[in-house]
């Protein structure tokens, strides 16, 4: 690999200190399978948020031109504003290796709207100590002051919530489960509201519920299958004893019929013939 000028070519087999990246921007790349100049990447990924016609998709866009050229540092705005999402969704953009196994090959679209949608509802659930503490790790891990980092979450959250309405916003949650599910969290962990809470373990129940039908109703059908067999090689043995004792009945009456039609032409033959009387004469009369 080489890096020129903040610029990567080649696989992205990203090397932590390479070109003067931070370890951060390294893993971002490493994340979203960067081949080329991040800068490149990151002007051609804004393009494509922009042009989709999901409004919380082009919304996410416009956020992160916004804050490449709001506050006029490049791409590594941008990269900046993923790392912090990617943090919060619970991705430690520590270890390149164990980041590439876990999270990569995905949707970059669905990633980045994670990200947004983490700061824009996982920013205010943190407590001061917390918040500390996420700065600290990203100022070290983006090479950038803890204070620009600040200024960078605050400016998303403005921004995200000017571009987008209350139900394009909703629709971050979906993508924020998607991804934090990859490092083992819950939407919930992420936005710390409650009726995440009670919709997640709604849907574990229904989940659980619906696996415990699929079980049942496969064992009913099971069960099923043996009473309909059983009762199908019941119903053919009757149905063949039925035709058996039809046709035995049928050649019975057949039989009887052709004795009947036999013995009456027998006794038709063997029958006496009447003999007629002679008529007498006028002679005979008078005698």
């Amino acid at each position: 690999m080489v890096a020129v000028a903040g610029t990567l070519v080649g696989a992205p087999a990203f090397v932590a200190g390479a070109g003067g990246l931070s370890v951060m921007t390294q893993a971002i790349g490493g994340l979203y399978q960067i081949v080329g100049g991040i800068n490149d990447f990151i002007d051609d990924h804004i393009e494509t948020l922009k042009k989709s016609p999901n409004p919380t998709i082009s919304g996410t866009g416009r956020v992160l031109e916004g804050a490449k050229y709001g506050f006029g540092i490049g791409y590594v705005i941008p990269v900046a504003v993923i790392a912090i999402g990617q943090v919060l969704l619970g991705n430690t953009l520590a270890a390149i290796g164990t980041i590439v196994t876990t999270a990569t090959l995905t949707n970059p679209i669905a990633m980045t709207c994670a990200a947004i949608g983490a700061i824009y509802y996982g920013w205010q659930a943190l407590d001061d100590k917390e918040r500390a503490a996420i700065l600290e790790r990203l100022a070290k891990g983006l090479d950038l002051g803890v204070e620009l980092i600040r200024s960078l979450v605050d400016f998303v959250i403005r921004t995200t919530k000017s571009f987008l309405s209350s139900e394009q916003l909703t629709e971050f949650k979906g993508y924020i489960k998607e991804q934090a599910a990859k490092f083992g969290r819950s939407l919930y962990d992420v936005t710390g509201k409650v009726g995440d809470l009670v919709k997640g373990s709604a849907e574990k129940v229904g989940k659980v519920a619906g696996e415990a039908l699929k079980s049942t109703t496969v064992l009913m059908k099971g069960g099923a299958d043996v009473v309909r067999e059983a009762g199908t090689a019941a119903g053919s043995a009757t149905t063949d004893a039925v035709k058996r004792t039809g046709k035995a009945v049928s050649k019975a009456v057949e039989v009887t019929v052709s004795t009947t039609r036999q013995a009456l032409r027998r006794g038709s033959e063997k029958a006496p013939t009447e003999e007629k009387p002679a008529l007498l004469s006028d002679q005979q009369k008078s005698e």
